[in-house]
């Protein structure tokens, strides 16, 4: 089994042979389903979902006729057939309409979703579709890939042991997405609320479960752990309770700074999350949301936020100010078109002077490299602050690296 990532799995989806089947391992909530769907809108073809795990034997082989003493099988109406095929069971079975209206192209993926959910006799149905590409002696048109998910721990989910035969026909992918994926989708194609990709920013480990984290709510029955998944059904409902607020519907906004409120959000992100995830974002509204953020950085920074700074910095909170300069890079690419104003520039050195060293470099290695017009122009903009600035950036690069 190959470990990969997401950009590694969508790139083995979408130049592998086609007639090879995939199997794609991993934990609930890391957007396996997704992946298979956006590869499918990359090629422009079909993708039919299809949950074995809530279907029987008969839902994917067909219904038997008897034609002339024999059985015939229709296929389900999801199911991709070829043209001749479906000539055939039209006179076969007498039907007056075209049953090839059920296949969908002929190109596309055949998603089986929670394959090791499924009971054994489904899974042996599926081994004909895997193994030789076709149910019933109907075979797939040429066209279509085959793509198979399951939640690869057996000590942590409800689900039926896969045999080594059946493994053996798949090529196996172990998703293991980025953190830095995630912040990729979630704020650009994602639509993931603000303070959620903030608060993930300073608190990368509350992304995804742990394994022992999985291990523990599957032995306490119905508890929530905090995953991609809920984290996007939470910023859903964060951007609904804040249209309703907008619309006079609810009377105080989600995230306002006030004990009611934040008694009201640790039950609400609970839903979600779990309670442990919901107590660590309540206080990160608290204390920093709209407080100490990027946009504040760059646009209103003052001496009171320079002071908030400097005392992480003297307290060594190098992973908590890296968060600020991630949120700092992605403010500047989604937010400036081509370069800072006088006073984002301003601020943004007097910022930098505030670090230390270690992750000064760092903050110009990514900036440079995902906003090079912009950086370029911050860097040498006047005289005066081109020396400081060279200076800052000479000093943090020539000191050792984080590790």
């Amino acid at each position: 089994m190959a470990i990969m990532n997401i950009k590694q799995a969508k790139s083995f989806l979408l130049h592998s042979p086609i007639e090879i089947a995939t199997l794609i391992s991993g934990h609930h909530g890391i957007g396996k389903s997704a992946i298979v769907k956006q590869v499918a809108n990359t090629l422009g073809v079909s993708c039919i979902d299809f949950r074995l795990a809530q279907n029987d034997v008969g839902d994917l082989k067909g219904i038997p006729y008897m034609v002339n003493g024999r059985t015939v099988f229709a296929p389900p109406e999801f199911f991709p057939i070829r043209e001749a095929d479906a000539i055939e069971l039209k006179d076969l079975l007498n039907l007056t309409d075209d049953v090839s209206r059920g296949r969908y192209g002929d190109k596309g993926i055949l998603f089986l979703d929670e394959i090791n959910r499924a009971n054994r006799e489904v899974q042996q149905a599926a081994f004909e579709l895997v193994l030789d590409r076709r149910l019933n002696l109907r075979s797939l048109p040429d066209g279509w890939r085959v793509v198979a998910a399951l939640n690869g721990d057996d000590s942590i989910y409800s689900v039926v042991r896969m045999e080594p035969a059946f493994l053996s026909r798949f090529a196996l992918i172990d998703l293991k997405p980025t953190v830095e994926e995630w912040f990729s989708w979630a704020e650009n194609e994602g639509k993931i609320h603000t303070a959620i990709t903030q608060f993930i920013r300073k608190h990368n480990d509350m992304l995804d479960p742990t394994e022992e984290m999985l291990k523990q709510s599957s032995l306490q029955g119905v508890v929530k752990v905090h995953d991609r998944r809920a984290w996007e059904m939470f910023s859903k409902t964060l951007n609904k309770y804040e249209d309703d607020y907008n619309n006079k519907l609810l009377p105080n906004h989600p995230l306002a700074k006030t004990q009611s409120a934040f008694i009201e959000l640790i039950s609400l992100a609970g839903c979600f999350v779990g309670n442990m995830a919901s107590i660590k974002f309540k206080d990160f509204i608290e204390q920093d949301f709209q407080t100490l953020n990027a946009d504040i950085i760059i646009n209103n920074l003052n001496n009171d936020v320079e002071n908030r700074i400097k005392k992480l910095a003297d307290q060594g909170k190098i992973p908590e100010l890296a968060a600020y300069n991630e949120m700092i890079v992605a403010f500047i690419q989604h937010s400036i078109a081509k370069k800072l104003s006088l006073k984002q520039k301003k601020n943004l050195t007097s910022y930098l002077q505030l670090l230390p060293k270690e992750i000064i470099g760092d903050f110009w290695d990514v900036f440079n490299r995902e906003a090079t017009e912009i950086a370029v122009d911050w860097y040498n903009h006047d005289i005066k602050t081109t020396k400081i600035n060279c200076k800052l950036i000479t000093n943090a690069l020539s000191a050792p690296k984080r590790k």
